[in-house]
């Protein structure tokens, strides 16, 4: 996970000074007043074999950027920010070169959702990755 670290640090230099920016395994809790009707989670979505010569393996790994709005509570300002958030979020990411050599990749991710209360705006990169066994 030391890449999602480098994507949020990227993201926190990129983005709108204020923006809340966690990781796979933080919870959003909506239910809790405390937390801001706009946040943006990185996850590891999935780890997308490519091949693997003996005990060599490449592999992507996909990364989601998904902004979450409470709509009941987002002021009109914050749903604008969270437009704001995304796009920048992605202009941020496409292409960076997380390390030498290594580019994140613009890729499918999930589609814009909504229950009803929590909207979902993402978008998806991929990040080559290779293992070694031992």
């Amino acid at each position: 996970f030391d890449h999602e670290a480098a994507i949020l640090a990227r993201l926190a230099a990129k983005c709108a000074p204020g923006s809340r920016l966690v990781g796979t395994f933080d919870v959003i809790d909506f239910t809790d007043p405390a937390t801001i009707p706009v946040v943006c989670q990185v996850a590891l979505a999935k780890v997308d074999p490519l091949g693997q010569t003996g005990r060599c393996a490449r592999a992507n790994l996909a990364w989601h950027v998904c902004v979450y709005v409470d709509i009941h509570r987002a002021s009109p300002a914050e749903k604008t920010a969270a437009g704001v958030l995304l796009s920048a979020a992605a202009s941020a990411l496409v292409g960076w070169e997380i390390e030498p050599g290594r580019e994140l990749q613009l890729a499918d991710g999930p589609e814009t959702g909504f229950d009803g209360r929590i909207l979902r705006l993402s978008v998806a990169f991929t990040l080559p990755a290779f293992f070694v066994g031992s």
